[in-house]
């Protein structure tokens, strides 16, 4: 994955880490997946939200980090990885390896991204757009993408 330089693309200067619950999972602990979950693979659920002023007062990356911890305990299973059965059956192993966490910087403003004129076909630079795979064993379920406006 060739990421973009700073003065090269709006969106540059990628950092990726995992962020884990605070508290181990258990051993051989599996998340098994339901009909529904099988029928809906490869349904990627991408959202963009902006938040600004007193809502995010306080709010960095690093703060961001410390919260999912707690929320990594309650949920850990979104911090495995996808296997498969002899059966060839998916499934998550919850090794708590943890969810990916990407950190990028963006010189525009909120307001300036929505004056863009072509707005919605940028929007996918605000997102990630990973896939699972190459490697299916070090796919995470959950990859999150922030950007916080520095002021």
């Amino acid at each position: 994955m060739v990421l973009p330089k700073e003065g090269t693309s709006l969106v540059y200067d990628y950092k990726l880490s995992s962020v884990g619950p605070g508290q181990a999972s258990g051993s051989n602990m599996v998340h098994d997946f339901s009909g529904v979950d099988l029928a809906m693979k490869l349904h990627y659920l991408r959202g963009v939200y902006f938040f600004s002023g007193k809502a995010i007062e306080g709010i960095t990356n690093m703060r961001i980090k410390e919260t999912l911890f707690y929320f990594f305990n309650e949920y850990f299973h979104m911090c495995g990885r996808f296997r498969r059965s002899d059966s060839g059956r998916p499934f998550i192993n919850c090794n708590d390896c943890g969810a990916r966490f990407i950190e990028a910087h963006c010189d525009k403003t909120i307001a300036g991204w929505l004056e863009m004129e072509d707005w919605p076909s940028m929007q996918k630079m605000l997102v990630s757009q990973q896939v699972i795979g190459p490697e299916l064993s070090f796919s995470p379920p959950l990859l999150l993408q922030g950007h916080l406006e520095e002021v």
